[in-house]
């Protein structure tokens, strides 16, 4: 391993990782990258459902305000020098063709994650970075002036210049245990409540069985506490074995989970968004009367999935097997509330763990984001999501981690070749 005068050192290679380390060796330094699994990457392997959704597209100012205000503001300096078209590029000049599918989100055109891992480890490696994987981090050393090294596995290795790109502690079989925290914390940092984000909900009283991979199209999911809606997402819900997943659920997480800390929510859910009551109700009425030998279940058919029909009226309080021609006022009125405010039940709990990403991390004050320097430590630079960052879906957070690193790795390098020049 190279002194501390010769180098820098990457904690994680995931995907703010190894682009720091790439961009750190390309100025001409010699970076060293600590990975403790046996292969780099391993979360970007299992993103996307194993297809890797690498960024999301359109004008960075967009992307950058798909983000909570106080993330937005500390992301501008970064996403304006390492944008969504830098990534793209990068990977084909690597050989990773991508393609936009029409809800802006940007994959590679094989389909397979583990080529985008390979680009980035190709460009690392061609920069003049080494990967050491296997090298578990067991602590960061400081002194008075500073890091002064590393401690692999009982071994000493001097630095005083360390990026920590650790992620977060979701998935930890990833390897996302949550090191990095425990590391900036010890060093001084101030570390924001972990909460799940990009997480499926569990819900009370568990749904049934049987509907195990129901998909709720087209509508959309409100979080509700004491009777009013505190977030609300429209895409797809699917209805798993923990409760409900699919993207709607996702994004609304972090906000219920926040909420769960203070009293009891509820998930609701709009299966006709684009209909106020009154015009549904209408519309209901006329279903009715056009079909009035029929039952309401044939006649709800194509607006509440098949299987839910029968079971969901009849927790309504409503017949499925009730015609037209005796459906009460009262009854129709109940079926519009049911289409437009069915209450799934009640969160039961959300696992951070089986979140995409981790809201929460190290405090966005203490660190520049001009540069991803520690306000606290000097030598040291945090990124990706180690950091109090949790975008929406759809390749945000990948971004976030891509810009981050590339800013602590351009960043470290610069502190380093100034501290190592002759005569500066």
């Amino acid at each position: 391993m190279n002194d501390s005068s010769e180098g820098i050192l990457v904690i994680g290679a995931g995907g703010a990782g190894l682009i720091a380390a790439w961009r750190s060796a390309l100025n001409g330094v010699p970076t060293t990258v600590l990975e403790r699994n046996t292969k780099p990457g391993i979360k970007l392997l299992i993103s996307g459902g194993g297809k890797c959704n690498i960024t999301h597209a359109g004008p960075m100012e967009e992307v950058r305000e798909a983000f909570l205000p106080r993330e937005a503001r500390f992301l501008k300096p970064s996403f304006y020098r390492f944008s969504n078209l830098d990534v793209v590029r990068l990977l084909e000049d690597h050989g990773v063709k991508t393609y936009t599918r029409p809800n802006g989100r940007i994959f590679p055109l094989n389909g397979r994650a583990g080529d985008v891992v390979q680009a980035l480890v190709t460009a690392m490696k061609g920069a003049g970075a080494t990967l050491r994987p296997g090298a578990r981090v067991e602590s960061i050393e400081r002194g008075e002036n500073g890091l002064t090294g590393v401690v692999v596995e009982g071994k000493f290795i001097p630095s005083r210049t360390v990026i920590v790109a650790t992620g977060g502690i979701s998935y930890p079989r990833t390897g996302t245990t949550g090191d990095g925290l425990t590391w900036a914390r010890a060093l001084g940092h101030t570390i924001v409540p972990l909460r799940p984000a990009l997480a499926p909900i569990g819900i009370d009283p568990p749904l049934p069985g049987e509907w195990r991979g129901i998909a709720l199209r087209g509508g959309c999911l409100s979080v509700v506490v004491g009777g009013k809606p505190v977030a609300r997402w429209c895409d797809d819900v699917l209805i798993s074995h923990e409760g409900i997943s699919g993207p709607a659920a996702l994004e609304v997480s972090r906000r219920a989970a926040e909420a769960l800390e203070q009293d009891r929510v509820s998930l609701v859910f709009d299966f006709l968004p684009q209909r106020e009551f009154s015009v549904l109700d209408r519309e209901l009425n006329e279903r009715i009367q056009e079909q009035r030998g029929k039952m309401i279940s044939t006649v709800l058919e194509g607006w509440l999935p098949n299987r839910l029909v029968d079971p969901l009226l009849r927790a309504a309080g409503v017949d499925p097997r009730t015609r037209g021609h005796v459906m009460t006022a009262a009854d129709r009125r109940t079926v519009v509330r049911l289409l437009k405010s069915w209450v799934i039940g009640r969160v039961a709990g959300i696992n951070v763990e089986r979140g995409e990403v981790t809201a929460g991390g190290v405090k966005l004050d203490e660190v520049d984001p001009r540069s991803m320097r520690s306000r606290i430590v000097k030598g040291l630079y945090l990124c990706g999501e180690l950091l109090d960052i949790a975008g929406p879906v759809g390749g945000y957070n990948l971004q976030a981690a891509f810009s981050t690193g590339f800013v602590a790795g351009e960043s470290a390098a610069a502190e380093h070749l100034l501290a190592h020049t002759p005569g500066l």
